[in-house]
């Protein structure tokens, strides 16, 4: 059996649509996975991020990476993936508990009630960081900080 590889996580259907479609119409069989429902009600977020993904069959991941880093300039929908701080991946999940294990409801509920911070994870490096996102400074045309000055 075809394991399906993540090569794509989005916080909105419409870029992950956008994106599965592209890569179905250079001949690969992506499909978008919702898992808005399970993050509900398996890990009681209210608020799903990381939600949309999109997945293609294993054999053809490099492939599809491949064709998102040629696209990452023309496709506005690009700019939207969530992408891990450390290793660049977009294989994330949120929060960071475990969907496979009983085990991962318990402290799935104590994030519900506020007692652990909920976190993204990054199922390529394992590295976790923080939901709340810092805004990006706006670059001028060499993309340095627009507020910088020089020296």
């Amino acid at each position: 059996m075809e394991q399906l590889i993540t090569v794509a996580t989005f916080n909105e259907r419409a870029p992950a649509d956008k994106i599965a479609t592209r890569l179905r119409e250079t001949g690969l069989a992506a499909e978008v996975y919702d898992e808005s429902q399970e993050q509900k009600w398996k890990l009681w977020n209210l608020n799903p991020r990381a939600h949309m993904r999109v997945r293609v069959h294993s054999a053809e991941e490099s492939r599809a990476l491949t064709l998102l880093e040629e696209w990452k300039g023309t496709e506005p929908a690009l700019s939207q993936i969530i992408r891990c701080p450390e290793c660049g991946s977009s294989r994330i999940e949120f929060p960071q508990f475990s969907r496979r294990t009983i085990m991962g409801a318990l402290p799935a509920a104590l994030a519900a009630t506020g007692v652990i911070a909920r976190e993204y994870y990054c199922e390529s490096c394992h590295f976790t960081w923080p939901d709340e996102t810092k805004p990006e400074p706006e670059l001028d045309a060499l993309n340095w900080s627009k507020g910088a000055k020089v020296p």
